[in-house]
Protein backbone atom coordinates (compact mmCIF):
# COMPACT_ATOMS: atom_id res chain seq x y z
CA UNK A 1 0.00 0.00 0.00
CA UNK A 2 1.10 3.58 -0.64
CA UNK A 3 0.00 6.39 1.64
CA UNK A 4 0.93 9.92 2.62
CA UNK A 5 4.02 10.05 4.81
CA UNK A 6 3.57 11.21 8.39
CA UNK A 7 6.03 12.91 10.70
CA UNK A 8 6.20 9.77 12.85
CA UNK A 9 7.59 7.95 9.76
CA UNK A 10 10.72 10.12 9.72
CA UNK A 11 13.11 7.61 11.35
CA UNK A 12 12.08 4.83 8.98
CA UNK A 13 12.30 7.17 5.99
CA UNK A 14 15.78 8.30 6.98
CA UNK A 15 16.86 4.64 7.14
CA UNK A 16 15.50 4.21 3.61
CA UNK A 17 17.41 7.31 2.50
CA UNK A 18 20.58 5.94 4.10
CA UNK A 19 20.12 2.66 2.22
CA UNK A 20 19.73 4.61 -1.02
CA UNK A 21 22.85 6.67 -0.32
CA UNK A 22 24.82 3.45 0.15
CA UNK A 23 23.38 1.95 -3.04
CA UNK A 24 24.38 5.03 -5.02
CA UNK A 25 27.87 4.96 -3.51
CA UNK A 26 28.16 1.27 -4.50
CA UNK A 27 27.44 2.33 -8.09
CA UNK A 28 30.22 4.91 -7.85
CA UNK A 29 27.75 7.78 -8.02
CA UNK A 30 28.40 10.94 -6.02
CA UNK A 31 24.68 11.79 -5.88
CA UNK A 32 23.27 12.00 -2.32
CA UNK A 33 26.74 11.63 -0.80
CA UNK A 34 26.70 15.12 0.72
CA UNK A 35 23.95 14.70 3.33
CA UNK A 36 21.11 15.25 0.89
CA UNK A 37 18.27 14.60 1.32
CA UNK A 38 18.41 15.70 4.93
CA UNK A 39 15.81 15.07 7.58
CA UNK A 40 14.70 18.70 7.20
CA UNK A 41 14.10 18.18 3.47
CA UNK A 42 12.01 15.07 4.13
CA UNK A 43 10.06 16.76 6.94
CA UNK A 44 9.35 19.66 4.59
CA UNK A 45 8.03 17.18 2.00
CA UNK A 46 5.74 15.73 4.64
CA UNK A 47 4.56 19.14 5.92
CA UNK A 48 3.84 20.27 2.35
CA UNK A 49 1.82 17.10 1.70
CA UNK A 50 4.29 15.85 -0.93
CA UNK A 51 5.84 12.89 0.93
CA UNK A 52 4.58 9.37 0.20
CA UNK A 53 5.60 5.98 1.51
CA UNK A 54 5.04 2.43 0.40
CA UNK A 55 4.45 0.36 3.52
CA UNK A 56 4.67 -3.31 4.43
CA UNK A 57 1.90 -5.34 6.05
CA UNK A 58 2.79 -3.80 9.43
CA UNK A 59 2.44 -0.24 8.04
CA UNK A 60 6.23 0.29 8.19
CA UNK A 61 7.63 2.46 5.39
CA UNK A 62 9.79 0.54 2.93
CA UNK A 63 9.97 3.10 0.10
CA UNK A 64 9.76 6.89 -0.08
CA UNK A 65 9.14 9.54 -2.72
CA UNK A 66 8.26 13.20 -2.92
CA UNK A 67 5.47 13.62 -5.47
CA UNK A 68 4.97 17.23 -6.50
CA UNK A 69 2.53 19.03 -8.75
CA UNK A 70 4.43 22.32 -8.81
CA UNK A 71 6.87 23.51 -11.42
CA UNK A 72 10.43 22.28 -10.95
CA UNK A 73 12.60 25.40 -11.47
CA UNK A 74 15.58 23.36 -12.70
CA UNK A 75 13.49 22.13 -15.64
CA UNK A 76 13.43 25.67 -17.07
CA UNK A 77 16.98 24.92 -18.26
CA UNK A 78 15.43 22.84 -21.04
CA UNK A 79 13.53 24.76 -23.72
CA UNK A 80 9.76 24.23 -23.73
CA UNK A 81 9.84 22.74 -27.23
CA UNK A 82 12.19 19.97 -26.06
CA UNK A 83 9.66 18.64 -23.56
CA UNK A 84 7.12 16.11 -24.83
CA UNK A 85 4.72 16.99 -22.03
CA UNK A 86 2.51 19.97 -21.25
CA UNK A 87 3.65 22.62 -18.78
CA UNK A 88 1.37 21.10 -16.15
CA UNK A 89 3.07 17.97 -14.85
CA UNK A 90 3.82 15.72 -11.89
CA UNK A 91 7.42 15.29 -10.79
CA UNK A 92 9.01 12.76 -8.44
CA UNK A 93 12.06 13.55 -6.36
CA UNK A 94 13.88 11.55 -3.69
CA UNK A 95 12.56 8.17 -4.84
CA UNK A 96 14.23 5.49 -2.72
CA UNK A 97 13.59 1.94 -1.55
CA UNK A 98 14.78 0.16 1.57
CA UNK A 99 17.62 -2.28 0.99
CA UNK A 100 15.45 -5.09 2.42
CA UNK A 101 12.60 -4.35 -0.01
CA UNK A 102 14.53 -3.99 -3.26
CA UNK A 103 13.61 -5.91 -6.39
CA UNK A 104 9.93 -6.03 -5.44
CA UNK A 105 8.82 -3.40 -7.96
CA UNK A 106 8.27 -0.73 -5.30
CA UNK A 107 9.93 2.09 -7.24
CA UNK A 108 7.78 1.28 -10.24
CA UNK A 109 4.67 1.14 -8.02
CA UNK A 110 5.53 4.58 -6.64
CA UNK A 111 5.86 5.88 -10.21
CA UNK A 112 2.49 4.41 -11.16
CA UNK A 113 0.96 5.90 -8.01
CA UNK A 114 2.23 9.33 -9.08
CA UNK A 115 0.71 8.71 -12.51
CA UNK A 116 -2.64 7.90 -10.92
CA UNK A 117 -2.53 11.02 -8.71
CA UNK A 118 -1.72 13.15 -11.74
CA UNK A 119 -4.45 11.81 -14.00
CA UNK A 120 -6.98 12.15 -11.16
CA UNK A 121 -6.07 15.86 -11.22
CA UNK A 122 -6.26 16.01 -15.03
CA UNK A 123 -2.49 16.39 -15.29
CA UNK A 124 -1.07 14.49 -18.24
CA UNK A 125 2.64 15.15 -18.03
CA UNK A 126 5.26 13.40 -15.89
CA UNK A 127 8.80 14.75 -15.57
CA UNK A 128 11.75 13.33 -13.67
CA UNK A 129 15.53 13.51 -13.65
CA UNK A 130 18.34 11.25 -12.55
CA UNK A 131 22.09 10.93 -12.43
CA UNK A 132 23.58 9.57 -15.65
CA UNK A 133 25.20 6.72 -13.70
CA UNK A 134 22.04 5.59 -11.92
CA UNK A 135 21.58 2.50 -14.07
CA UNK A 136 18.68 1.17 -12.00
CA UNK A 137 16.62 4.34 -12.40
CA UNK A 138 17.57 4.70 -16.07
CA UNK A 139 16.43 1.14 -16.75
CA UNK A 140 13.11 1.68 -14.98
CA UNK A 141 12.46 4.95 -16.80
CA UNK A 142 13.07 3.30 -20.18
CA UNK A 143 10.83 0.37 -19.19
CA UNK A 144 8.03 2.80 -18.29
CA UNK A 145 8.36 4.66 -21.60
CA UNK A 146 10.02 7.87 -20.44
CA UNK A 147 11.93 9.81 -23.08
CA UNK A 148 15.14 11.78 -22.42
CA UNK A 149 14.64 15.49 -23.05
CA UNK A 150 17.94 17.07 -22.11
CA UNK A 151 20.43 17.81 -19.39
CA UNK A 152 19.87 19.93 -16.31
CA UNK A 153 22.26 21.10 -13.63
CA UNK A 154 21.75 21.28 -9.90
CA UNK A 155 24.39 22.58 -7.49
CA UNK A 156 25.12 18.89 -6.79
CA UNK A 157 25.76 18.09 -10.46
CA UNK A 158 24.44 17.16 -13.87
CA UNK A 159 21.22 15.16 -14.34
CA UNK A 160 19.39 13.71 -17.32
CA UNK A 161 15.78 14.88 -17.56
CA UNK A 162 13.00 12.64 -18.85
CA UNK A 163 9.31 13.01 -19.48
CA UNK A 164 6.27 10.92 -20.31
CA UNK A 165 2.87 11.88 -21.70
CA UNK A 166 0.18 10.42 -19.49
CA UNK A 167 -3.23 9.23 -20.58
CA UNK A 168 -5.89 6.93 -19.27
CA UNK A 169 -3.97 4.12 -20.99
CA UNK A 170 -1.05 4.67 -18.56
CA UNK A 171 -3.24 3.75 -15.59
CA UNK A 172 -3.00 0.12 -14.59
Amino acid sequence: MIRSARSEDIDAIMHIVSDAQLALAELGIDQWQDGYPSQDVILNDICEGNGYVAVDDSDRPIAYAAILFAEEPAYRQIADEQWNTPNSYVVIHRLCVSRTARRQGLAERMMRYATDLATQRSIYGFRIDTHEGNIRMLSMLRKLGFQPTGTIYYPSGKRIAFDLKLSLANRD
